[in-house]
């Protein structure tokens, strides 16, 4: 590749300064013509080795360009052979070369210019192409340092919400962050805002897997128990959902009002409860398996005794095919 590269840029120089130029001037110079040609071909050369010597570094660029290409090798058949047809066709124009040996050196020019011309639309729809990609890229980059800048933005409000013990204000910011920049791409909810808590709570599960289907009707401000501590109530119960479907299935979650009261179901096609354990799931320090992600909620005794105290009850019901979690929880009439 080396080789062919300094070959084409010698034979070009030589090419212009030996042949083209000094038919030019030879029009118009009638004496001394040795001097001119001796000027035009050494000298020139001279000048070609000062040029390469400061533009070193731009021809290792090419060279580095050339080497990286897949078709390295094409790339060395184009600029080994470019310049010898221009010699080649030097010949040709003062009947240098024998007619046979001119029908094939014109033949072969053809094809090669055909054969670059395809080549180069290639390389044309392949620049076009990252160009277009390039452009994704920058609005993609751009957007990320939005949502960035935005989050940033977020953490300094809620640590001042926190700082000031406006604990609710930070409750209702943190839902709306969550709403805002978490993936729903597997989520399908029926409630028309889609910014529910029960969209909130389930959407940290979804993923290729796993399928959340939401339809949240109750308006959980009418009970006597904080949205957060709900909130988190419900994850706890999705968390160890996700755990008995072995991260594959369907969770369905949904809340309703009836006359005196807010019901929530949280269902899924996991692994039945066996039936020796599934009344002591709520007992205090009963566990089948660790909690590795502690923050996310309170142990299902916890859940229990929180529902319990804001007057509220908590069931569950197991077979093949499905496991249901009903939480019914009594409407402040005050509110």
């Amino acid at each position: 590749m080396s080789y062919s590269l300094i070959y084409s840029i010698v034979i070009i120089w030589i090419s212009v300064f030996s042949n083209v130029l000094y038919g030019i001037l030879d029009n118009f110079i009638v004496y001394d013509i040795n001097t001119l040609s001796i000027t035009l071909v050494y000298i020139s050369q001279i000048f070609l080795f000062a040029l390469c010597f400061l533009f070193r570094s731009k021809i290792r660029q090419i060279y580095k360009l050339l080497l990286d290409e897949s078709n390295s090798v094409q790339y060395i058949i184009i600029i080994s052979f470019f310049p010898d047809f221009l010699i080649s066709l030097y010949n040709i124009s003062y009947d240098i070369e024998p007619v046979l040996s001119r029908n094939i050196i014109v033949i072969a020019l053809i094809a090669f210019i055909i054969f670059n011309i395809i080549d180069f639309r290639k390389i044309k729809k392949n620049s076009d192409e990252i160009y277009k990609l390039n452009g994704i890229l920058t609005s993609k980059n751009i957007e990320l340092k939005n949502i960035k800048d935005n989050y940033n933005l977020n953490i300094l409000s809620l640590y001042e919400l926190c700082d000031m013990n406006m604990y609710q204000d930070a409750s209702n910011l943190l839902k709306r962050i969550i709403n805002t920049y978490q993936n729903s791409g597997n989520v399908y909810e029926k409630d028309a805002e889609g910014s529910s808590l029960l969209s909130l709570a389930t959407k940290h599960v979804i993923r290729d897997d796993i399928k959340v289907i939401v339809s949240d009707n109750a308006d959980f401000r009418l009970t006597t128990m904080k949205e957060m501590d709900l909130y988190r109530i419900i994850i706890n119960i999705v968390n160890n959902a996700v755990k008995a479907m072995k991260n594959k299935g369907t969770i369905i979650a949904e809340s309703y009002e009836d006359l005196n009261n807010i019901v929530i179901n949280i269902a899924n096609d996991g692994e039945k409860i066996p039936d020796n354990i599934i009344n002591k799931i709520f007992d205090s320090g009963f566990t089948t398996k660790n909690n590795n992600n502690k923050n996310h909620g309170y142990g299902l005794s916890i859940v229990r005794e929180l529902i319990e105290k804001h007057n509220g009850r908590i069931k569950v019901e197991s077979n093949e095919y499905m496991t249901k979690f009903t939480i019914v929880l009594p409407i402040n009439v005050a509110a």
